[in-house]
């Protein structure tokens, strides 16, 4: 169902659509040249020029980036997840299902990282890393996601956390000095700054509060689980690690908007370690939080939706089934 709402979408859903869809109309009239013009990853450069040979109508497109951003998605969270119908939820109620319809590129890239999480699961190294670099045709920001690997070997353990405050001090006491690295890393001088978050720092606040207690829910929950043997020790650790990691990133973001889409690649393993971390405590406990979660979530999903609108452009929602129809030339 989620693929055909994102699939239906008028290209005035989403703040970046329009922008994509300019360019699959681009790319399909420069051909191969596209790879010199353009100022994307050649992995969105080629999908464009092969689905312009099918159609030069960009409804294509979004169908097509639908599949391959939400089919991955839901074959991990039928394989991984430990309630399935809770990973759902949250997939909607975290804004992640509508922040895939607004960054297009991110989407493709955010399949992959799951398809390469599957695989870190299994403890396949090699195609861990194949589907990562696969990932970075389509946005090279989705390497930071290479980081999983050795972390998944060293494991968690809660005086890590320790690391993560000192991490999180030097963010906010040496943000000139973290901009110019991420200038540096990035290899761009515009990092998208936040000269214009007098409207937004105090909505980028609630959200490093909600990441915040996420974080706690699972960091914690996961170690007691550890040492219960109940919690797979290097799948709980990748979980920790991802949770802690975009809870700096949005802490970051606060100050400049690009680490934010960093932690994209580290959001999305909070629909799995969630319900990964319920299933340590005992069944009323279980239930109160399970309770919890699900009210404080729609709660962050009706705050961002009718608050702040324009974060992600998908609210009012629009459905284009004329392009459809012209698309399948009915």
């Amino acid at each position: 169902m989620l693929i055909g709402v994102a699939a239906c979408r008028s290209y005035e859903v989403g703040v970046d659509t329009e922008q994509f869809v300019r360019a699959y109309l681009r790319i399909g009239m420069e051909g191969v040249s596209a790879f010199q013009i353009e100022r994307y990853e050649p992995g969105f450069i080629a999908l464009c020029l092969l689905l312009n040979q099918i159609s030069g109508n960009y409804q294509l497109l979004l169908i097509v980036a639908s599949v391959i951003t939400y089919a991955p998605i839901g074959y991990a969270i039928y394989r991984l997840s430990e309630n399935a119908t809770l990973s759902c939820y949250l997939f909607i109620t975290m804004n992640i299902f509508t922040c895939y319809l607004n960054v297009m590129r991110q989407g493709l890239c955010i399949a992959l990282v799951v398809v390469a999480f599957l695989f870190l699961a299994k403890q396949k190294n090699i195609g861990f890393v194949i589907c990562i670099l696969a990932s970075s045709l389509f946005h090279a920001y989705s390497l930071v996601g290479l980081v999983l690997l050795p972390l998944s070997r060293i494991g968690f353990k809660p005086k890590y956390l320790i690391v993560y405050l000192a991490v999180a001090l030097a963010v906010i006491l040496s943000f000139n000095t973290v901009l110019n690295l991420a200038q540096l890393v990035l290899g761009r001088e515009e990092v998208y700054r936040s000269t214009h978050m007098s409207s937004n720092y105090f909505g980028a606040l609630i959200q490093v509060l909600f990441i915040a207690v996420v974080a706690l829910l699972v960091v914690n929950y996961l170690e007691i689980g550890k040492r219960r043997g109940v919690s797979d020790k290097r799948i709980a650790a990748i979980y920790q690690h991802a949770v802690m990691i975009w809870l700096l990133c949005q802490l970051a973001a606060t100050q400049a908007e690009i680490f934010g889409r960093l932690g994209y690649y580290f959001e999305i393993f909070t629909i799995l370690s969630i319900p990964y971390a319920l299933k340590v405590p005992e069944k009323n406990e279980k239930n109160l939080l399970l309770i919890m979660m699900c009210v404080l979530t729609l709660a962050y999903f009706l705050v961002v939706g009718l608050t702040r609108p324009e974060w992600q452009g998908v609210i009012p929602y629009i459905a284009d089934f004329a392009n459809i129809k012209a698309l399948l030339g009915a």
